[in-house]
């Protein structure tokens, strides 16, 4: 499959090679990652293989190996020439156009020659915005060629985008805390604010990360009453739901679960930020140590890809004598489930939560036993993948 020109004269690209079918899946999770490739297309190969280019230079970590080996049953990483690969052609909108104009004006402006088409497609089409910072995804303006124009290329984006820092995303590193690797190109402070849903989150861009796809959740739990319950979240983050309920649901009180120092930060300083700091208590450290017990009216468990490892915990946190809710977060496998069945398996997923979770219940309570976990309801936060759900099931324990 190598080309023997193309290796001596480093043109070659790696790809994940994988069947038809598992395409789509891994194309998502590739994106996700920001390791896919945007300036080459998905290449149909012999048979029903087909190779998805890798950004340059990328290696894939174990933890990404493991998660890839759950979305196919079987890949490969291949070498493939550049030159078989076919260029993406992109249609500018409206957004985007403005970018791409004034670049092109600096690139044959300090050049002298005009922009060609391999550089015009690592010019961005979409970006994410924070406070003053724009975030360019990791393809963008890869190539040495770009070196040429220096601070002034990064000064020419940060005004076309009306803003006054530039940092630019690349592969989640391969580290217990899923750190973001965000590289600063222009502007010295990293640290953000963003305002979501009427709450402003603080944080370090280059060490946590901020998942706008939770935004359903986070509304959800705006809308619940909490003002005479106590909450446990084991898996607080920079408080993506810690917030939500201090704020919008009114918790009496929320106990907060973090093992990440630089999210432990980010939410301690958002606390302040938005003048709840004194509702809540931070415990740093592995939540099967610090997690508090028995005095939990609501415990939330927004792990994934399984929060499976914190159901124990939850259990003891929940108070002895009338039990509480459980929010037990997790990816669902709906491959092999037609979309008419969706829900109903979705429901079933949820069932057999609570089934586990009132197992552990009465093993943990031996000396009271009756505990009934019911599932209340299943909610669909978002497509985490193709065929993978992000789901939530809402289990009311009692006893």
């Amino acid at each position: 499959m190598e080309d023997k020109e193309a290796k001596a004269t480093g043109q070659l690209l790696q790809c994940i090679e994988v069947t038809t079918a598992e395409t789509q899946a891994v194309k998502a999770w590739l994106k996700q990652q920001a390791l896919l490739h945007d300036e080459y297309k998905v290449k149909k190969m012999n048979g029903n293989l087909v190779v998805l280019p890798l950004c340059n230079n990328c290696t894939l970590s174990q933890c990404q190996m493991l998660d890839l080996n759950k979305l196919c049953l079987s890949y490969r990483t291949v070498l493939i020439p550049m030159r078989s690969l076919q260029a993406r052609k992109y249609k500018l909108d409206k957004i985007s156009q403005p970018l791409h104009q004034s670049v092109a004006d600096l690139y044959e402006k300090s050049t002298g020659i005009p922009l060609a088409a391999n550089l015009a497609a690592q010019i961005p089409n979409h970006w994410i915005k924070h406070d003053d910072m724009i975030v360019l995804p990791a393809n963008s303006f890869t190539a040495q060629e770009w070196l040429a124009l220096g601070d002034e290329l990064w000064h020419l984006v940060c005004s076309t985008l009306g803003a006054k820092r530039l940092a630019k995303n690349s592969a989640i590193l391969n580290d217990n805390h899923r750190t973001p690797n965000v590289e600063m190109l222009l502007g010295d402070c990293s640290w953000v604010t963003h305002m979501d849903n009427g709450i402003k989150y603080t944080f370090d861009i280059t060490k946590c990360m901020f998942s706008p796809g939770n935004i359903t959740e986070k509304i959800r739990i705006s809308n619940f009453d909490c003002s005479e319950e106590i909450i446990v979240d084991l898996y607080a983050g920079i408080g993506y739901f810690v917030l939500p309920y201090l704020i919008h649901a009114k918790a009496k009180f929320v106990h907060a679960c973090e093992w990440n120092p630089h999210a432990v930060e980010a939410l301690e300083k958002s606390l302040i930020l938005n003048k709840v700091r004194e509702k809540c208590t931070v415990y740093f450290g592995d939540n099967r140590q610090h997690a508090p017990k028995f005095i939990a009216d609501r415990v939330n468990l927004g792990l994934l890809p399984t929060s499976r490892p914190g159901w124990h915990i939850a259990c003891a946190a929940l108070r002895p004598d009338r039990g509480g809710w459980l929010h037990v977060h997790g990816n669902v496998n709906t491959y092999k489930v037609v979309q008419s069945e969706r829900k109903q398996f979705w429901q079933q997923w949820g069932e057999e939560v609570a089934s586990e979770l009132e197992l552990i219940l009465n093993q943990m309570h031996s000396d009271k036993s009756g505990w009934k976990a019911t599932c209340k309801s299943v909610t669909h936060v978002k497509r985490y993948a193709p065929h993978i759900d992000h789901l939530i099931a809402d289990v009311h324990c009692t006893v």
